[in-house]
């Protein structure tokens, strides 16, 4: 996957990750199921009798395919870490830090770096690129 592409996708990444512990898996845990069935006595007289029955919902492969999906954000999201932090010039990886894990706008990230025109860190940034291509 191309950098550029990865990068971008951090902010949607700790969402997901969030969405999928929280609203999801997190649910899974606590579903219970309930069911009206109906039956006799086994002996004269055979009355209808209607019976509750409770459970839990069986949801051992969802929950996996959701946990899964977790990791593999998880593991996105770190290797945008290490990249990040694996840059070896300071303001570089100040710029990257505040464009895509704080998500600030390029006019931000030039103000949080020093005042600079827009432009700025934003040359920085595509020169930095250019140079792993």
């Amino acid at each position: 996957m191309e950098i550029t592409k990865l990068l971008k996708q951090y902010k949607d990444l700790c969402r997901e990750i969030n969405e999928l512990e929280n609203n999801y898996i997190k649910k899974l845990e606590n579903r219970n199921v309930s069911d009206i069935v109906t039956g006799s006595n086994n002996e004269f007289p055979y009355q209808i009798m209607s019976f509750k029955v409770e459970g839990l919902a069986h949801t051992d492969k969802l929950r996996e395919v959701l946990v899964e999906r977790k990791v593999k954000c998880e593991q996105l999201k770190i290797k945008i870490e290490e990249f990040i932090s694996n840059i070896p010039d300071s303001r570089t990886r100040r710029i990257f830090q505040y464009r895509y894990i704080d998500g600030l706008t390029w006019q931000q990230v030039s103000r949080r770096i020093g005042g600079y025109e827009e432009s700025y860190p934003r040359k920085i940034h595509d020169r930095y690129l250019e140079g792993l291509g």
